[in-house]
This record gives structure tokens, sequence and C-alpha cells, in this order.
């Protein structure tokens, strides 16, 4: 089991690869806020996908309480709140990008994966035929993932 947040969710499917969540984790949970961030605006790149991937059956959402105090307390937006409180509440990963959101994790105990750890085991599954493609794509639509874990990540696929 795994809940996400909305930036895995946005990359996933702006590379459409929302599938990759199934092959790799057993059930994906998705906090009602990071959905409803995800899908607010359905023109936005993914809201659609998003919600077609709901829809199927892909991820369930639920509903969290208690997002607004444990926002305010590590000054998360709501959607990384409500992912880290739903990972906390299940004792299970979270898939979380953002820098602050992952450090508050670790703080928590919370073990995280981001879209990088996802599409390597994907690669290394033999799921997706190369990364170096989509992290130039991910880059083109504005993901900023630090080289050295870019790096790593080839290194480890066997793509360098």
């Amino acid at each position: 089991m795994v809940v996400a947040d909305s930036g895995p969710l946005i990359a996933l499917a702006r590379l459409d690869l929302l599938r990759l969540l199934r092959t790799h984790f057993d059930e994906v949970l998705v906090p009602d806020a990071v959905f409803a961030e995800c899908t607010v605006h359905p023109h936005r790149p993914g809201a659609q996908a998003i919600r077609a991937a709901q829809e199927s059956g892909l991820f369930a959402c639920v509903a969290v309480t208690g997002v607004d105090q444990f926002a305010g307390d590590h000054l998360l937006d709501r959607g990384e709140a409500a992912a880290l409180v739903l990972a906390q509440e299940r004792a299970c990963p979270a898939l979380v990008d953002e820098r602050k959101g992952r450090r508050v994790a670790r703080q928590l105990g919370i073990p995280v994966v981001g879209t990088v750890g996802v599409l390597l085991a994907a690669r290394q599954a033999g799921n997706v035929d190369a990364l170096a493609p989509l992290f130039d794509a991910l880059a083109t639509y504005g993901y900023r993932i630090p080289a050295d874990m870019v790096l790593e990540a080839l290194r480890r696929a066997g793509e360098i």
C-alpha cells in the first residue's frame, strides 16, 4: 500500500504512466484533498488522466481528518499534509516528491518513495524501456529533479 501526493500523480499522468502505480503497489490511496488539488481545474495537464484513473479503480480516494492542524504544525500544503496524515494512520509509505514533505515524513518515520523511485522500479521490472527520455520529458514539463538523483537512477538502470 502507498499513499500518493499530487506531484507524483501529476508527473505520472503527464507521462501517461499512472498504470505503474498498480504494478508496484497492491493498493494506492489518494487523500480527497490531493485528488481535488489534481482535478479541480480539468484543463490542467494530467487532471483528466487522474480522474479517469480514479474512475477505473486504479486508486481509491480517502477522506482524511486532522489535515489543517497537521499542515499548520509542519508548514505543509493541505495535500502533502493529507498524504502524510493518511500514510501515518495506515503505517504505509508515502509517495511524495516535494523536499519539505519528504523531510517531514522522514522525521515522523514514514517511509518515502518518489516519482524517480517508481520510474526506476518500473525500468528494473521491464515496464518501461528507458528512464532518460522520461526524465527529459519531466524536465520539459517543469519538474526539477536533482541532477545527482537522475544520474543515480540512470546508473542503477544501467543506462550510463
